[in-house]
């Protein structure tokens, strides 16, 4: 298999939570995933330099030997986090609904209850035509004071599906998903 570069973003979409997996065995597969890009809300405005992927260190617990004061074992007591980010520059008061919560309405939005949890699937394109999907993510949006402008800045983090088969995360060779 070829290496191939995740540079970039070139598009960016979001939707409902992905419940179901065609083949558990197999995972979700490129035709899936291209055919629920088609259902998808495609953002159409990021704001330049807001696009972040990010991974935490794992949390670790090192035992040391008493003798030598190097480590014998290290556990690891929570997996790394990853985080895809962006602040959309343009947005309708529907997108701010759907990825901040609140309530659109017919002449803006407006603040609800902000405790309730945004969970959406999040799929990213990069410049190099390769794929980052995220079936089941923690939405925060808020308002994001760039350039004098209030974007809509958006961090997404993959949650567990519950879905046999179906990761928290996958990474598609975007040869193998091959938009129109």
């Amino acid at each position: 298999m070829a290496t191939r570069p995740f540079i970039g973003l070139k598009r960016v979409w979001y939707g409902d939570v992905v419940k179901t997996v065609t083949t558990p065995e197999t995972g979700y597969t490129a035709a899936e995933l291209k055919a629920l890009i088609a259902t998808m809300t495609e953002v159409k405005n990021v704001h330049q330099d807001t696009w972040g992927y990010e991974e935490s260190d794992p949390s670790v617990t090192d035992y040391i030997n008493e003798l030598t004061g190097q480590p014998y074992y290290r556990d690891v007591t929570q997996a790394a986090i990853p985080t895809v980010s962006f602040t959309l520059g343009e947005y309708s008061f529907e997108d701010k609904a759907a990825l901040q919560g609140g309530k659109a309405t017919d002449d803006g939005w407006e603040r609800t209850d902000m405790t309730a949890l945004v969970e959406k699937s999040i799929v990213a394109m990069t410049k190099t035509g390769n794929f980052i999907f995220m079936p089941k993510a923690n939405i925060v949006g808020k308002g994001s004071f760039v350039e004098k402008n209030i974007g809509l800045g958006v961090s997404a983090v993959p949650l567990e599906t519950g879905v046999k088969g179906l990761a928290s995360e996958k990474w598609f060779d975007g040869s193998n998903v091959k938009l129109e």
